[in-house]
């Protein structure tokens, strides 16, 4: 299973490599030196809430939508969107990993690799694609003079590798990761899980960054739940830094798989953030 795993890896990615070097060269030439990538996944009203919640709220950085949906008519209506919205698009190659986490992981590293390298920007990261701002948040300023900013999270318990300054294993989840780029130009970065030590997608750069820096060299984000009523079903959602919003799932589990529950999340968020339906692209 983990040489399957590897040649997939490895074939991914170099596929399409000289597409996201056009796309980076495309990329350099617009304003703006810090990059904010997300990896869309056959979720087009999430798409078009995050692309919305950009324009609303300044974050400093300039989106990029990177599709990694399987679904044809999904890659269509996201593309749309970005189209209508000003929003750098780019499909990458099919991806043949089916694990959610690790295609999302190899997905990241791809752009990494074939994208951002190319792109030499001032700083860049990624976020998930249903996590996005509620009011505005200047990441560059969190980042400051650090190698990164994001939501850290630990190696399970049983896994006691220790970092440079002997802080247990740790990395930040790779839908809330931000980079100093010249901190990691050098760094063969690799957003894969790694179950074998006890950390999930983003793990793979434990061992090849974070292992090697002090913990005081990385900014961290805090995690705080609100409670959010949809037509009297009460959740609690995640909310970085009191400014980012996480639905968490949205792809594939929790209640916004549910399509009534789905489209009352959506007006909810629409009505309570973006200031009503109206701009809403994608009917639910």
């Amino acid at each position: 299973m983990g040489l399957r795993h590897e040649i997939l890896y490895r074939q991914f990615l170099g596929s399409a490599a000289s597409k996201g070097h056009a796309f980076a060269r495309g990329l350099s030439g617009e304003p703006g030196r810090n990059y904010c990538f997300t990896i869309a996944f056959n979720t087009p009203w999430i798409i078009d809430v995050l692309t919305k919640a950009w324009q609303v709220f300044p974050t400093g950085t300039r989106l990029v939508v990177v599709d990694n949906s399987p679904k044809q008519d999904a890659r269509a209506s996201i593309e749309a969107i970005c189209a209508r919205r000003g929003v750098a698009y780019f499909g990458l190659p099919r991806n043949f990993e089916t694990n959610p986490s690790r295609s999302h992981g190899i997905s990241e590293t791809w752009v990494f690799h074939n994208i951002v390298k190319h792109l030499k920007p001032d700083m860049f990261g990624f976020i998930d694609h249903d996590c996005f701002p509620v009011r505005p948040i200047d990441i560059a300023q969190r980042l400051g003079r650090k190698i990164g900013y994001g939501l850290p999270l630990h190696a399970r318990s049983s896994y006691l590798y220790k970092a440079a300054d002997d802080e247990p294993g740790w990395y930040y989840w790779a839908g809330l990761c931000f980079y100093n780029f010249a901190s990691v130009a050098r760094t063969k970065l690799d957003f894969r899980n790694r179950l074998d030590i006890g950390m999930d997608t983003g793990g793979g750069n434990w061992p090849v960054l974070y292992s090697e820096h002090p913990v005081a060299e990385f900014e961290m984000a805090r995690s705080s739940q609100i409670p959010v009523n949809v037509e009297g079903e009460i959740a609690d959602y995640d909310i970085y830094d009191d400014a980012l919003f996480h639905v968490g799932g949205a792809s594939y589990r929790s209640l916004a798989i549910h399509p009534d529950y789905r489209r009352l999340l959506s007006d909810h968020i629409w009505k309570t953030y973006l200031g009503g339906t109206q701009d809403r692209l994608v009917s639910i």
